[in-house]
């Protein structure tokens, strides 16, 4: 076993976990990002390194010594200690001797390398039993419980798995595109710190904790949660930006695209203005009229478009309150005004001397007055945590709900002249229009209750709920938040709380004052470029996976906050969506800032790299999954396909296949469309081939294993009685769901006791 480390010189870290330690085993990338982020928040991690793991071989990469090296991992790898060729019993050795705070054991590949022998699942209960001092997190594809428990997957079959797949279209072809990179690993390891500081919590009350972690559940909960929760809820109506009606796409430039999302009418508005206000916009003054006349309104804005730069459009359509962002590369978002002036990137060293460039935390610490006014560290529980939530929409009241069902007490501020666009719009539960049955109300604000008054006129009320709280989180913007002193301005006159501002670019620089959604940060932050088809056109991503995540990382700030073995002091919190969105492309950045021509030699639409063949392939009803990474999967492959191209000599190394993806994927093609997808993956599966039939987000709702652990959990609610959510990813080894509470009636009255 030898020690060693990836420098972390030049990195922002939060002291929220200081003291905490953390041992990560199974070097996945789910573990592997679930430790990062808790390093970043100030735990220090060791790491158990196999350097066979996949997504150290994967591109895009770096010479380093005498090979190549992916950028992923040596990010992930950043400020932890590393020991490689560890055997299980020196690790067993270790946990017996180092009193680790929390374990994260990522099985979501399989027990592998040193720890071959934990793949029977009962051994490996046992193995957690022995040797868990406290808190225990298990990352595994479906779950340590249910038919599917000893599976194995990938991140393009956790996508597959999870609807994710389904969401995400070639928008010529039809094939479904998995999101650039490694992003479901990566939002299962954003929900894997949350699950990690909540393990740690539990264990503070009791006896030793193990929680169970499911990736394909953790990819539903921060990707397609409002999709599956339209067909929960029986809303008849479509999910995405086009519920709104148009303008709500990419719009050609004359020398790029601008993703446009005018979901409110004053937005439209300013759509109209921007535009010279043409005699032809007359034609749609309401949100009925866009949504039957979106065809005519893409193609005239699309005209409008193209006699501009995009930086033209975006600037102009932003001064007029339009949500509304240019698609960036890697390269032009390394030159960002933005970012430069928030210090987003920060250096990620390389052993011969040159730094590659990436994004470390995505807030910015604001000062909450002198270090004497702030108190003395004092350690929290998630149990009974206090929250004043003042959000509206989507990842602000996501991170409360969550929050919620943990433990914590949250109280959502409601403010009767302003009510949260959730809560007054559908699509609604049943289609029947009311303010108690907004379907993404009800999916993004269960387990907590609410606070509804005119808070403009009864400002006692609102310093009470002040007065009363540990945390305030607001996304309600600059002025409105410093008016109500909440967010980061609850610091002024509450010393001791975390104040959290959310917002899509934070609070200060050039774009601060920018209106945005997911789906025009999609387009700013990287997503859209980075996830492209063949043919170089952008995905259409139609589902607000940045609002999820970031829900989910916002928790984990204020989880952090709370359970800090040293305690923490109050203070403030500048969070930006743009932020984090970018750093989930942070193998993407570090190319671009080592080589400006790396665009062309990292991986597009299904590729990634070293797994070949790797892709979505047709069947005789659906689409097919399928990842192999070594020559033996492959050998399987071919006998379950029986295809004889398949046989071919420039197939038989993964150095030829990867060269000859474009082909093989071809073969592959011609190999599986007479097959029926959940039969063919079935059989890949028996034969070890990861492999997955796409489901479709109907199929979730009906699906064995999602319903073996009850994921999909239910609450019972006054107006509209017993219905399921999507519930946590994650819950106590052999135990029920995480329950949830319902979603709070809009009732004029408040609770401070």
């Amino acid at each position: 076993m030898t020690d060693a480390g990836v420098s972390s010189a030049g990195a922002r870290r939060a002291d929220f976990l200081v003291g905490l330690r953390v041992l990560e085993v199974g070097d996945g990338v789910a573990g592997s990002a679930t430790s990062a982020a808790l390093w970043a928040l100030g735990a220090d991690v060791t790491s158990v390194v196999d350097p066979s793991s996949v997504h150290r071989r994967g591109r895009p990469d770096v010479e380093v010594g005498s090979g190549r090296v992916s950028l992923l991992s040596l990010f992930l790898d950043r400020g932890k200690q590393l020991l490689t060729g560890s055997s299980q019993a020196e690790v067993e050795d270790l946990l017996r001797s180092a009193a680790f705070d929390v374990v994260v054991f990522d099985r979501v590949a399989g027990a592998h390398g040193p720890f071959a022998s934990l793949h029977d699942l009962g051994v490996y209960a046992e193995f957690v039993e022995q040797h868990n001092q406290r808190a225990w997190l298990t990352i595994s594809a479906f779950g340590l419980t249910g038919d599917r428990a000893a599976d194995i997957a990938t991140d393009l079959t956790v996508a597959a798995a999870s609807g994710m797949l389904a969401t995400v279209r070639d928008q010529h072809t039809g094939q479904p595109l998995k999101l650039a990179g490694y992003p479901s690993l990566l939002n299962t390891g954003q929900a894997g710190a949350l699950a990690a500081c909540h393990a740690v919590d539990l264990a503070t009350h009791g006896a030793p904790v193990h929680l169970d972690c499911s990736a394909v559940e953790a990819t539903i909960a921060t990707g397609p949660t409002l999709e599956v929760g339209n067909r929960l809820l029986t809303t008849g109506s479509l999910g995405g930006a086009r519920r709104y009606g148009a303008p709500a796409s990419f719009y050609q430039c004359s020398d790029g695209q601008i993703r446009i999302s005018a979901m409110e009418q004053h937005q439209w508005q300013g759509v109209v203005t921007s535009m010279g206000s043409p005699t032809w916009c007359e034609k749609f003054p309401e949100v009925e009229d866009r949504i039957a006349g979106a065809d005519e309104i893409d193609e005239r804005v699309g005209e409008w478009a193209r006699t501009l730069t995009k930086a033209e459009a975006e600037t102009l359509l932003q001064s007029h309150g339009v949500p509304a962002t240019a698609m960036y590369s890697p390269a032009e978002l390394l030159d960002s005004p933005q970012f430069a002036h928030r210090h987003v990137f920060e250096p990620l060293s390389l052993d011969d001397g040159r730094e590659a460039q990436v994004v470390g935390l995505p807030f910015q610490v604001v000062d909450g007055g002198k270090e004497g006014d702030r108190g003395s560290r004092r350690r929290r529980s998630l149990r009974g945590l206090r929250i004043l939530e003042a959000g509206r929409v989507l990842a602000v009241p996501l991170a409360g709900a969550v929050l919620g069902a943990l433990g914590a007490e949250v109280t959502k501020l409601e403010d009767m002249g302003r009510l949260d666009m959730y809560r007054r719009r559908g699509p609604y539960i049943d289609g029947e229009a009311g303010m108690e049955r907004s379907a993404y109300f009800t999916l993004v604000n269960h387990s907590k209750r609410s606070a509804a008054f005119d808070v403009d006129s009864a400002r006692d009320q609102l310093d009470a709920l002040l007065d009363r709280s540990d945390v305030v989180l607001e996304n309600l913007g600059r002025k409105r938040a410093l008016a109500l002193g909440v967010g980061t301005a609850a610091l002024a006159t509450h010393p001791d709380v975390l104040g959290i501002s959310s917002s899509g670019f934070g609070l200060d620089g050039p774009r601060s004052r920018y209106r945005a959604y997911a789906y025009n940060l999609h387009a700013a932050c990287g997503l859209g470029y980075v996830t492209r088809g063949e043919d170089g056109e952008p995905a259409e991503i139609d589902f607000a996976w940045a609002d999820l995540i970031s829900g989910y990382a916002l928790a984990t700030f204020i989880a952090a906050w709370a359970i800090g073995p040293a305690g923490n002091r109050g203070v403030g919190l500048d969070f930006a969506m743009a932020d984090l969105i970018v750093g989930h492309f942070n193998e993407f950045m570090a190319a671009a800032s080592l080589d400006a021509g790396s665009d062309g030699l990292v991986d597009r639409a299904n590729e990634l790299a070293p797994f070949a063949p790797h892709g979505v392939y047709p069947t005789s009803d659906g689409w097919v999954a399928v990842a192999v990474i070594d020559d033996e999967q492959f050998e399987r492959l071919a006998k379950v396909l029986q295809h004889e191209p398949l046989a071919q000599g420039a197939f038989t190394s993964a150095d030829g296949r990867f060269e000859l993806r474009h082909a093989l994927d071809e073969h592959m093609a011609d190999a599986t469309r007479g097959r029926e997808a959940g039969e063919l993956a079935g059989a890949l599966r028996a034969a070890g081939v990861p492999a997955e039939e796409v489901l479709s987000l109907d199929d979730l709702l009906t699906n064995p294993q999602l319903a073996a652990r009850d994921f999909l959990t239910s609450v019972e609610h006054p107006v509209w009685g017993r219905r399921r959510l999507v519930g946590i990813p994650w819950r106590p080894f052999r135990q029920p769901a995480i329950a949830l509470g319902p979603p709070p009636l809009l009732t004029p009255a408040m609770e401070t006791g």
